[in-house]
């Protein structure tokens, strides 16, 4: 077998032109119109429009200026041309074992489980590897940004062949089977081999004009002339790469940030930032398996200043489209002292996705709608008017729970149950307890004949008594204050259900507590 069909398969993702990219993707607008990238006076990447003009890279700020004089110009920024690489990285984490950025402009994919992928009546390694590197590809897309992605054995070689392979325009895919790598390298220019400039222009000299001219030199003579860099060059003209690659490990959580086209007054552009800013943020902790729980939404106002926005979530959720109604709520019920001219976003807390099968009658769009209720609640009766009731261990009943986050949808079986506006009564195991408490208990009265009650007084109507269970003994804290000893009774009344009701030992009176829902 040969060498390079034994050595790591890899998908290259390349973003052409990242600065370019990235300069338009921050915009609202999307920079309609020529755009170029300046570094220190001259034109580092420009734009279809600005080339149609007669601006080309190398050129001078001036000589462009004078040649196209619409053009917008952006500085060149590497350290947030890394940080977008990276974000792209993280979009793609769950796609395969590893995930490296590799600077400026590629992310490196490990593709050795892409098999996986396929049907296993296909060619299942050469489709598995089409499918991941078109996921990337739609991974990318999602972010915002156009990018193509080339396929072949060792690191090195898909990171030259997507930079410098046969490609026509972004989007497209180059697959290269694992016996083709060293063939298809060898078509490729010398600069694919990241040769420094010098050591290129001596190699031409000499007349090598391509990697295949460079992989038929012995190795002795590269060696002496030109160093281990000449070695290097050589073995990857030849298709020998056995380098792993590094895996991305994120250390922060996602941000994202868009400016407007002007200063927005309305909430029409302010929904359009929101939606695009969500689709990215989502994108990145989908690639983590992880979810929101809190999020940042900052406001930059003209002429200076901002306003920042805590946008809690009922559950972790990567969903963009789970997240816009708390955040449109939070957002839109802020009294703004300005216009606002750039959006932020950020997960402030997340939590892992943990995977979930539905059950027979399940509804997903049902959960969907009482999380945007929940939101709704939570932003106009404040973030504390919702939460859950955790079981403690504590004799009285109102008081054997402590308050948690509200989390819609959880485990089957809980222990917990729904109590008023959000909240959860304990449910102890030796006897059922009541899905709603009334707080405090209600005091109402008996009526009866023959030693028997037929009715219950609650709020001066009487109810027929059509069923009763009990009594429960519940007494303790003797030590406290206000100790407690109570005769506990599950009644159905008329027109109320199941209630439950007790009688306290240190008045002898009837208080309705609870009903069973």
């Amino acid at each position: 077998m040969r060498r390079e069909a034994s050595g790591l398969r890899v998908v290259a993702l390349c973003l052409p032109e990242l600065p370019l990219q990235r300069a338009r993707r921050q915009r609202a607008d999307g920079c309609d119109g020529p755009l170029a990238v300046v570094s220190e006076g001259r034109i580092v990447h420009c734009d279809g429009a600005a080339a149609a003009d007669g601006v080309r890279p190398g050129a001078t700020l001036s000589e462009a200026l004078a040649a196209c004089g619409r053009m917008r110009t952006v500085p060149l920024d590497p350290a947030a041309d890394r940080a977008a690489l990276r974000a792209v990285a993280e979009a793609v984490l769950l796609l395969a074992p590893a995930v490296e950025p590799c600077a400026p402009d590629v992310v490196l994919l490990d593709a050795s489980a892409a098999g996986l992928l396929a049907r296993p009546n296909t060619a299942a390694l050469s489709a598995g590897e089409r499918i991941l590197a078109e996921r990337a590809i739609a991974a990318a897309a999602e972010m915002g940004y156009a990018a193509r992605a080339a396929v072949a054995t060792g690191r090195a070689a898909a990171r030259a062949l997507v930079r410098h392979g046969a490609f026509t325009r972004t989007g497209e895919l180059l697959h290269v089977a694992p016996e083709a790598t060293a063939g298809a390298i060898a078509a490729l220019p010398l600069e694919a081999l990241g040769l420094a400039p010098a050591v290129g222009a001596r190699l031409r000299g000499l007349g090598i004009g391509d990697a295949g001219a460079l992989a038929r030199l012995p190795a002795g003579t590269l060696a002496h002339r030109f160093g281990p860099d000449g070695v290097a060059a050589a073995r990857l003209a030849r298709g020998e790469d056995d380098t792993p690659l590094s895996p991305y490990v994120p250390e922060t959580l996602p941000v994202e940030a868009l400016e407007l086209e002007a200063p927005a007054e309305s909430a029409e552009p302010l929904l359009f930032a929101l939606k695009r800013l969500a689709d990215r943020v989502a994108a990145r902790l989908s690639g983590r398996g992880l979810g929101a729980t809190r999020l940042k939404v900052v406001l930059k106002l003209d002429p200076r200043g901002e306003e920042r926005v805590i946008v809690p979530l009922a559950q972790p959720t990567a969903s963009a489209a789970r997240w816009l109604v708390p955040a449109k709520e939070h957002v839109f019920s802020l009294r703004l002292p300005g216009a606002v001219t750039a959006v932020e976003l950020a997960a402030i807390e997340v939590a892992p996705l943990a995977a979930e099968q539905l059950a027979i009658d399940d509804r997903p769009e049902a959960l969907a709608a009482l999380e945007t209720v929940l939101a709704r609640l939570g932003v106009r009766l404040g973030d504390g008017a919702l939460f859950a009731a955790e079981p403690v261990e504590r004799y009285r009943p109102e008081a054997a729970y402590r308050a948690v986050p509200f989390r819609p949808g959880g485990a089957r079986g809980s222990t917990t149950r729904a109590l008023g506006a959000g909240v959860l009564a304990p449910s102890p195991v030796a006897e059922p307890r009541p899905t709603r408490l009334v707080e405090p208990p209600m005091p109402i009265l008996a009526e009866g004949e023959g030693g028997r009650v037929t009715a219950l007084r609650v709020e001066g109507r009487a109810r027929a008594v059509l069923a009763m269970e009990g009594p429960e003994r519940l007494r303790g804290e003797w030590w406290a204050p206000v100790p407690f000893d109570r005769d506990y009774y599950r009644v159905r009344l008329d027109g109320l259900g199941d209630c439950w009701v007790y009688r306290d030992a240190a008045d002898g009176r009837l208080y309705l507590h609870g009903y069973f829902d």
